[in-house]
């Protein structure tokens, strides 16, 4: 039985990638903030086939929570088979304006987190020579953002340690995937200004993507998929 960790699991991407990942027939855990969420997306991933979805209610911006998550993960299960960091919140400014502060909390979160669960959780699967990890990154780590810098420095800082985790792991069997994908129909891009609803990305768009990394062969796995939109979401 495959075990698979899903971070920002209660609604959005995280709930469309636990869903996918119960039809494949993978016990989930689900982590995020709200157990409200997470106790509903559990009962819709029993219902799709998982045998287990174990609920993890964390503050992702809580580098010691996020270090217990990984260590009662391990305790209960031993290892995990996959990992999915796709937690991420969003924070404006650039060089010109915003709050540091704000940045410091914006990081933990979509940065420093991911980052942690892969250091506490790498080790098994290399132990073991297998195992899947695939962190939710953006277009905007690829291109940048003229107004919300500091949200595509995190990104930034996910895709450069995706990329090097990925050359550092594949002699394990590891696969190290990072997903890029455009403005996906979640309530941070509803949020965004002239932004056509009916163009953007779904979160099972996003999740499809998620598979393909979980279901292809450690032997010709990509390292990054980007998802791009098909029209203009502005236009």
């Amino acid at each position: 039985m495959n075990v698979a960790l899903i971070t920002g699991a209660g609604r959005g991407i995280g709930r469309a990638v636990a869903i996918a990942l119960s039809r494949a027939n993978h016990a989930v855990l689900l982590a995020a903030r709200t157990e409200s969420e997470l106790a509903s997306v559990a009962r819709e991933c029993r219902d799709a086939g998982a045998p287990f979805a174990e609920v993890r209610a964390v503050d992702l911006a809580d580098g010691a929570a996020v270090d217990a998550l990984a260590s009662s993960a391990l305790e209960t299960h031993g290892a995990i088979d996959v990992l999915v960091n796709n937690a991420g919140i969003f924070a404006g400014g650039s060089a010109v304006d915003g709050d540091p502060d704000t940045w410091a909390h914006l990081f933990a979160v979509n940065t420093l987190a991911p980052m942690r669960l892969m250091r506490r959780l790498a080790p098994a699967m290399v132990e073991r020579e297998r195992g899947t990890i695939v962190n939710i990154g953006s277009v905007a780590a690829i291109e940048g953002m003229k107004g919300p810098g500091a949200y595509a420095a995190s990104k930034h800082g996910l895709r450069g340690f995706t990329l090097s985790s990925y050359e550092r792991l594949r002699e394990h069997g590891i696969k190290v995937v990072l997903v890029n994908p455009a403005y996906v129909n979640t309530p941070m891009a509803r949020g965004a200004p002239g932004v056509r609803l009916d163009r953007l990305l779904s979160p099972e768009d996003v999740a499809s993507a998620v598979m393909l990394a979980v279901t292809t062969s450690a032997a010709c796995c990509p390292s990054e998929i980007t998802l791009r939109l098909t029209r203009r979401a502005d236009a």
